[in-house]
């Protein structure tokens, strides 16, 4: 073989290792990758709205680290996962990274754990210093504050300032009961609701599931959750509630 035969060969295999290799991410990358995956969180009620973000810079290299990183979105019609999808299935794969499989649990614990006040503020700080540094000209229209989440919203009459107003849908007594297995086992008068849930596989198109009983209990291994949640799931959770809920399953 002669020597530039061997330096093209080389060549091609340093390219092929090049884009076999994990994405770096740049600060700017960075930055750009925590401003997009909040935007599931802005609609048109807030001040920055969705449509005032997309045309800038971070946006649109946000969107596309994300297509690099986890593929491009599919269309809702397409996506056989998202027609799996349900409330206590999205916690279940927020929590533990993979799909819910019959005898699986999710209890309160586990929706406590990952939505809890210290892996917001985490994710969140992160959010707010990127905004600052990536796009000062418009006010961040969410913060988070003393285990709450704020959105600014679009005063209602001209000359009026935005307001700020908590977000409840993220605090975990909130998930919990935003299940609808959960919601149909509560007792308000009572105040009382159940523990956790089994998953009985996939039924009708969706992920099933019910309360769990002492049965269920003494048979399975229940699990803690694999790892913290990042922004980005976060707001992928959020997106696919959104979906879901437009679509009226």
């Amino acid at each position: 073989m002669s020597r530039g035969t061997l330096l093209k060969r080389l060549e091609k295999a340093e390219e092929s290792a090049r884009a076999l290799s994990p994405l770096q991410l740049s600060p700017f990358d960075e930055d750009a990758l925590a401003i997009y995956s909040v935007m599931s969180y802005l609609d048109a009620t807030m001040e920055p709205t969705y449509h005032e973000v997309e045309p800038t810079a971070a946006y649109r290299r946000g969107q596309e680290l994300r297509d690099a990183l986890y593929g491009p979105i599919i269309p809702a019609y397409l996506d056989e996962h998202l027609k799996r999808y349900t409330r206590a299935s999205g916690e279940f794969e927020l929590a533990f990274g993979r799909e819910a499989m019959a005898g699986d649990i999710l209890s309160l614990d586990h929706v406590s754990r990952i939505h809890s006040s210290e892996n917001y503020s985490r994710e969140f700080s992160r959010v707010t210093e990127a905004w600052q540094r990536q796009l000062p000209q418009l006010t961040c229209p969410l913060k988070f504050e003393d285990g709450h989440l704020f959105r600014r919203l679009r005063p209602n009459r001209l000359g009026e300032i935005p307001v700020w107003e908590e977000d409840l849908r993220i605090q975990p007594e909130e998930r919990w009961l935003s299940i609808r297995e959960v919601l149909t086992n509560t007792d308000f008068e009572a105040m009382t609701t159940i523990s956790a849930l089994v998953f009985l596989g996939v039924g009708g198109a969706k992920h099933q599931c019910r309360a769990i009983t002492p049965e269920d209990f003494r048979q399975a291994v229940v699990e803690l959750p694999i790892k913290e949640p990042t922004g980005f799931l976060f707001g992928q959770q959020r997106f696919k509630e959104m979906l879901v809920e437009v679509m009226g399953a």
